[in-house]
Parts: C-alpha cells; sequence; structure tokens
C-alpha cells in the first residue's frame, strides 16, 4: 500500500539500484556521498545531501539533522534520551534529531498528540 513515485522523488530513486527497491526511508550523509536507506537495504551515492534532498522535492520528509533527511512515513516513534531526541524508523535505524529540528518537526505534525508517539 505504498503511495504512488511522483516524477520530483523518482529523480533521486533512478540513482539507487533496482534491489533497493523504491521506498526510500532516509538519507544518511557520509563525507561526499548520501547513505540511501530503503526498505530494502542501503547504497551510497555520490551525491551532496542538498542536492539529493533538492531531487526529493515533493516527497512527505523533511531534514531532521545536519546529515539526515527522513521520510515521514519511515519513523516508528520519538525516543527522549536526556535532553536528546532521536527517531526510530521502521528498519530499526536511530536518527538523531538537533536541536534547531524540534521546533520544525513540532510545527509540521511529526511530534506530539497527533504525531509520532514520544517514549520516554
Amino acid at each position: 500500500s505504498s503511495a504512488p513515485t511522483t516524477t520530483a522523488t523518482a529523480g533521486f530513486l533512478d540513482r539507487l539500484p533496482p534491489r533497493l527497491g523504491r521506498e526510500l526511508l532516509c538519507l544518511q550523509m557520509e563525507d561526499h556521498y548520501v547513505r540511501a536507506h530503503t526498505s530494502k537495504g542501503s547504497e551510497l551515492v555520490l551525491i551532496p545531501l542538498k542536492d539529493a534532498i533538492a531531487e526529493l522535492e515533493g516527497a512527505a520528509g523533511l531534514q531532521v539533522h545536519r546529515s539526515w533527511w527522513v521520510k515521514k512515513t519511515a519513523v516508528v516513534k520519538s525516543l527522549g534520551r536526556g535532553r536528546n531526541l532521536v527517531l526510530l524508523l521502521a528498519n530499526g535505524l536511530e536518527v538523531p534529531v538537533s536541536r534547531a529540528s524540534v521546533a520544525k518537526l513540532r510545527a509540521a505534525g511529526w511530534l506530539g498528540s497527533s504525531g509520532i508517539n514520544r517514549v520516554e
């Protein structure tokens, strides 16, 4: 029951090998590369994170940290780790949220009573 891929998101997804499928969960910056995590695995792609995010325009996701972009549907719950917030993804990854992004996530409805469940 995955949503149809828009032409906007197809730009970046076309960079991925077919074995990874089209269900993108998140992007993780690694030096000059982006590690694209899908429901079937991950792959390094030679592209700056900001360019990859630009190619994903129209996808329901946000940059939650300097080196991470996350698709909203990939998030299972948010975890409080002391003063820090971490997003737990469907594939088991824990993605850090920068303090500056917490307000952005809350404003976008990702956190709080109507958004992702927070577990202390």
